[in-house]
């Protein structure tokens, strides 16, 4: 039954609408996995196997409707999108029993689109700060990275096909590399961030997790929607597989320096891979300024923190990491005109990297710095992966390979509206890898 664990989601889904399998035999295959490696694992906050095999049975009675592109296909979501009657925590002990009673836009679209929600998944600290229970599937003494841990790993470790994450600054990509996924963090505002904890306006996204670029695009017609009552909510347009070859940047950022070789052997191979599919490549070396883009991060997340927990910290301090309490601290410190300041960079930055990526060009960079760190050192630096969280420009992440056991990736981004090439282009990548792996 194990056996049916590494379909992906559009094999899933295909296996399903031809009858080859069920929903309910699906669900118990996924169940039969996540009961021999949760245990190590440790990616959820709340499994409710007999909700979701109700929920598969319900799905076996009657045949797929024409706008279920996600018909019968499990589910993780991370604890911080609320999920009607299951704790989404947050990643904080402080709001251990909080059980919404009603869904997010995403998680109704979600289900909508004919997906079983099989539990919630774990998140850091308010998705920014102490790690969580999750282990990395490929070594358990290595982070999974985070905040987006449980989603990732759940995906990773062929627990669930496809998984529901969120980043504000790398949350979605970092994890998606160390674990060996795909992790797409669209434009900002193609997916619904109501419902969803908030961390920091300017930067919060929502995006999945699966194991193939097509999965991704599965997903993306679930949850790429205009939402009228989230202000940051845009009309994107949802992706496909078919854009042309892209053209290639090398894109070298002043954070370079972090890359270790591991990460850095990526990038080569996957700009080996564009080109020798026929893709032009060319360089490009980002001046120096842009290494102020980790102060205006920081800058906006801690003034998000700030407003949107500091209820918790004046109310429960000590039930905070002393991480999160420094976040709170430096929000509430950080004045009108540093916010001012950090928004205008961004802004210059957005408008400089758009004139470099006319549509139809990808950029490819390292996503990490190396492989996953051992859990001691945290869940790894989210500053490779900040740049396009903060421009709300897409960005996906690309397995190419492992070293010494563990998964190594790389990012590729580009400009908003985008995600069919970078979908392309990872597609693309997926299939030179695995002949690789095959030959």
């Amino acid at each position: 039954m194990n056996d049916l664990c590494s379909l992906n989601a559009c094999e899933a889904v295909a296996a399903i609408k031809e009858r080859r399998i069920g929903c309910e035999e699906l669900m118990r295959a996924c169940l039969e996995k996540i009961g021999a490696r949760e245990p190590t694992v440790r990616a959820f906050v709340d499994l409710q196997p007999e909700t979701a095999l109700r929920r598969a049975r319900e799905l076996d009675r009657r045949r797929p409707r024409t706008n279920e592109p996600l018909y019968g296909v499990p589910v993780a979501v991370k604890e911080i999108f609320d999920t009607a009657g299951y704790r989404c925590s947050w990643g904080s002990s402080i709001h251990a029993k909080r059980i919404p009673d009603i869904d997010a836009p995403a998680v109704s679209r979600l289900k909508a689109a004919g997906a079983v929600i099989v539990g919630t998944a774990v998140s850091t600290e308010y998705a920014i700060a102490a790690a969580g229970a999750t282990t990395n599937p490929h070594d358990a003494t290595r982070t999974p990275g985070g905040s987006s841990s449980g989603p990732a790993a759940a995906v990773a470790a062929g627990m669930v096909p496809l998984a529901l994450g969120s980043q504000s600054i790398g949350s979605i990509i970092r994890p998606s590399v160390y674990c060996g996924v795909f992790g797409l963090k669209p434009t900002t505002g193609a997916i619904s961030v109501r419902g969803a904890m908030p961390l920091a306006v300017e930067l919060d996204h929502a995006g999945p997790i699966a194991r193939s670029p097509a999965d991704l695009v599965l997903a993306c017609q679930a949850l790429f929607a205009f939402d009228p009552l989230d202000p940051t909510s845009r009309d994107i347009p949802v992706p496909k597989l078919n854009a042309p070859l892209p053209n290639v940047i090398e894109m070298v950022g002043p954070l370079h320096a972090r890359v270790r070789p591991a990460s850095q052997e990526a990038v080569e191979k996957a700009l080996a891979a564009l080109h020798a599919a026929g893709a032009s490549v060319d360089r490009l070396e980002l001046s120096s300024d842009f290494d102020a883009i980790e102060e205006a991060v920081w800058t906006l997340i801690c003034r998000g923190v700030a407003r949107n927990h500091g209820q918790d910290y004046d109310q429960a301090r000590a039930l905070m990491s002393t991480r999160m309490q420094e976040l709170v601290e430096r929000g509430r410190a950080t004045s009108d005109e540093q916010h001012r300041s950090a928004m205008s960079q961004i802004r210059d930055f957005a408008a400089r990297l758009a004139a470099a990526l006319p549509p139809g060009t990808v950029a490819v960079q390292a996503a990490v710095d190396d492989v996953a760190p051992p859990l001691a050192s945290g869940t790894g630096s989210p500053l490779l992966q900040g740049l396009w969280t903060a421009v709300g420009f897409p960005a996906l992440s690309v397995p190419c390979g492992t070293v010494d056991g563990l998964p190594i990736g790389v990012q590729i981004a580009g400009a908003p509206n985008q995600e069919s090439s970078l979908l392309s282009a990872a597609s693309l990548l997926s299939r030179a890898f695995q002949e690789l792996r095959c030959s």
